[in-house]
């Protein structure tokens, strides 16, 4: 029992020897935080924020994403999740789900 409850706690605990990541509301079947980033020209941003064009987003690399099948930012700022973690991955898009691109709520 007690080797279950330190598997339990390690696994919950934060990876990498103590990295705390700030953006730890990123649901699950995004991947986590493991392959999601904030988007703009923010320190800890990897890539640019998305245009916005006529019925949704279009990324730095040409990946269109629906407006309609974006979800909601937690914090206001665009963020994305790739494949693979990778600049170059695809936007993930789990099945029957939103694609993993946040955008800020509008305002109305």
């Amino acid at each position: 029992m007690r080797i279950i409850a330190l598997a339990l706690c390690l696994a919950t605990s934060s990876w990498g020897g103590g990295l705390v990541y700030a953006h730890s509301w990123y649901p699950y079947d995004c991947c986590s935080d493991r392959d999601c980033w904030p988007m703009g020209l923010d320190a800890d941003a990897r890539e640019p924020e998305p245009r916005i064009v006529p019925g949704g987003y279009l990324t730095h690399d040409g990946h269109f994403v629906p407006e309609s099948a974006t979800r909601v930012s937690k914090d206001g700022r665009f963020h994305i999740c790739r494949s693979g973690g990778t600049l170059t991955g695809t936007v993930i898009a789990p099945s029957q789900r939103p694609y993993c691109l946040f955008v800020p709520k509008p305002a109305y």
